[in-house]
C-alpha cells in the first residue's frame, strides 16, 4: 500500500472519529435533556401525590364532622379522579424512565464507538508515521548511494 493511500485511509478514519465524537456529544446532550424531563415528571408526580394526600385528609376530616351522602360521593369521585391522574402520571414517569435508560444506552454505545474510532486513528497514525520514516530513510540511503557513486567518478575525471 502506497503512502498516499495510507494517508487517504488515515483521513477517512479521522473523519469517522470526528463523526463518532459529534454523535457522542449529541447523545450526551439528549441524555441531559431526558434527565431534565425525567426530573420534571418525577416532580409532577410527587406534587400530585401530595395533593392527593391533602385531598384525602380533607375528605376524611369532613367525614368525621359528618357528611351527607351526596358530599361523600362527591369526595369519593374527586379522590378517584386524583387517583386516576396519579396513575397516568406514574405511567408517564415510567415511560420517561425507560426513554432515559434507552438514551443512556445509546450514549454508552456512542462512547464505545468513539473510543474504538480513536484507537483506530491512533493506530493508523502510527502506521503512516512508520511508513513515512521508512520512506525518508530509503530516500536518504538513495541520496547517500548516489553521492557515493558520483564522488568516485568525479575523482576519476580529475
Amino acid at each position: 500500500m502506497k503512502t498516499h493511500e495510507l494517508r487517504n485511509l488515515q483521513a477517512l478514519r479521522q473523519l469517522r472519529e470526528q463523526r463518532a465524537a459529534t454523535q457522542l456529544l449529541v447523545e450526551q446532550r439528549q441524555c441531559q435533556e431526558r434527565e431534565r424531563e425525567l426530573a420534571l415528571a418525577k416532580q409532577r408526580l410527587h406534587r400530585h401525590r401530595e395533593q392527593l394526600a391533602r385531598e384525602a385528609q380533607q375528605a376524611y376530616a369532613a367525614l368525621a364532622d359528618g357528611l351527607s351522602v351526596t358530599q361523600w360521593h362527591a369526595a369519593q369521585s374527586q379522590l378517584q379522579g386524583l387517583s386516576d391522574e396519579q396513575s397516568q402520571l406514574q405511567t408517564a414517569a415510567d415511560a420517561m424512565t425507560r426513554q432515559h435508560d434507552q438514551q443512556l444506552q445509546r450514549r454508552d454505545d456512542c462512547r464505545v464507538q468513539h473510543l474504538a474510532r480513536q484507537r483506530q486513528c491512533d493506530a493508523w497514525d502510527s502506521v503512516v508515521e512508520h511508513r513515512q520514516r521508512g520512506e525518508l530513510r530509503a530516500a536518504e540511503h538513495r541520496e547517500d548511494a548516489d553521492e557515493g557513486v558520483q564522488t568516485p567518478s568525479a575523482a576519476g575525471a580529475n
